[in-house]
């Protein structure tokens, strides 16, 4: 079974396209494959990128816990509006570790590693060989 830093941890590779901000073809292992791809593809442009899968407890925040939780108890605070869930912020942040911990737990237990659409970076895309050739330069 894979942990956390496992399913989170980056995947390069490379891709293929004709437009340089939409990669459709790939990930290929290789240069050598993604060359082979652009050209069955006619695509123009292959390029070297990264992407990293979703750490899905990132996304916890007890900020945003506590503030939507503060609006669901409106109703029964006093005339003043007086915070109920009103706690230090190590107390806060406690919360928000053990949260996280937990999101973590079950990400692994479900062995999840969502992949973003979007390349975190990439290298300088490159005009694959064919399509050198077919301008007339070298392959």
């Amino acid at each position: 079974m894979k942990t956390i830093e496992q399913l989170t941890a980056s995947d390069t590779a490379w891709y293929s396209s004709n437009n340089t901000e939409v990669w459709h073809g790939g990930p290929y292992d290789t240069r050598e494959e993604a060359e082979e791809g652009a050209k069955a593809e006619e695509h123009e442009w292959i390029v070297r990128a990264t992407r990293w899968p979703v750490r899905v407890s990132e996304f916890f925040s007890q900020g945003c816990f506590f503030e939507a939780a503060e609006e669901s108890l409106y109703d029964q605070s006093n005339d003043e509006g007086d915070p109920i869930l009103d706690f230090t912020p190590a107390i806060n942040l406690d919360l928000q570790s053990r949260v996280r911990a937990a999101i973590d737990e079950w990400q692994v237990a479900h062995q999840l590693s969502p992949m973003p659409w979007r390349l975190s970076g990439s290298d300088e895309p490159e005009i694959a060989a064919w399509a050198r050739a077919a301008e007339g330069g070298d392959a």
